[in-house]
């Protein structure tokens, strides 16, 4: 029994080595790598620790440990064209706006959508874009999380071209939680208010203040962010007073023209 129990932990041992070795191959190149492993394997330590659940390489931890000791490059050396495809399992619409803003705080705000694919449980967004520098994966999973988002695993599948696969089924947008029966002061805004509802009220009451020219564009979305119902008025608009569809989860409120028109910000209740 005893010999059965270390064979198969030597065994663990190394096809977890072997899994980690590929994806680190994969990464940095099996010239580096080679030329490398020695000083690579001293920086990692135990492997064991790069696996969750015991079987999935934990791709962004192993990231970390390359890119600070410089065996993880993002420096092109010059302008390329680079293609990264997005995969995930659920909530697409979520999943695509999140995608936006993230790579928008990252600095990469011109791209082209290449490809759309979405089948049962697979939904897949291809971007090209011009840079000089390969996105970060480190600080990407880290802007992520924000969202209640996690990189499950990343496919470099050559030096421009990546694949990420993201758990999206927690996701959410950032925004402000609003609660039934309470007043929330919407401070003066640098883009388009998001509020989320912690439950459905009926009725959203919104005041704009003296110094703004309000023209409402308000929209209602569901939990999967499908349009629900939209508010939108020509004339400025001082006090609204709107029915909140059900199954409502996020609302967005702008102004039709500008959001410099809402300069001294809002005022919102529910109930």
């Amino acid at each position: 029994m005893v010999k059965i129990i270390v064979s198969f932990f030597l065994a663990f041992c190394i096809l977890s080595g072997d899994m980690i070795d590929d994806k680190i191959k994969s990464f940095i190149g099996e010239k580096e790598y080679l030329s490398s492993k020695k000083i690579i394997n001293i920086l990692l330590g135990e492997k064991e620790q790069y696996y969750l659940d015991g079987q999935r390489v934990d791709v962004v931890k192993l990231m970390k440990v390359l890119k600070k000791n410089g065996f993880m490059r993002l420096d092109l050396k010059g302008v390329n064209s680079i293609n990264i495809t997005f995969a995930t399992k659920s909530n697409p619409l979520i999943f695509l706006r999140i995608l936006n803003s993230v790579l928008n705080s990252m600095g990469f705000n011109f791209y082209i959508t290449k490809k759309v694919f979405k089948s049962d449980d697979t939904f897949l967004w291809t971007i090209q874009m011009n840079s000089e520098y390969l996105v970060d994966p480190v600080v990407m999973s880290n802007e992520l999380k924000k969202y209640g988002c996690f990189i499950v695993d990343i496919t470099k599948k050559s030096k421009t071209d990546w694949r990420y696969l993201i758990s999206s089924s927690n996701a959410k947008l950032l925004s402000q939680n609003i609660k039934k029966e309470v007043s929330y002061k919407l401070n003066k805004p640098i883009k388009r208010y998001w509020l989320r509802l912690d439950d459905v009220p009926e009725m959203i009451y919104i005041k704009s203040y003296p110094l703004n020219r309000w023209h409402p564009y308000i929209s209602f979305f569901n939990d999967k962010l499908d349009v629900l119902f939209v508010y939108c008025d020509d004339e400025v608009s001082g006090n609204l007073k709107l029915d909140i569809p059900p199954g409502t989860k996020y609302i967005m409120i702008d102004d039709k023209y500008t959001i410099s028109n809402i300069r001294s910000g809002l005022k919102i209740y529910t109930k």
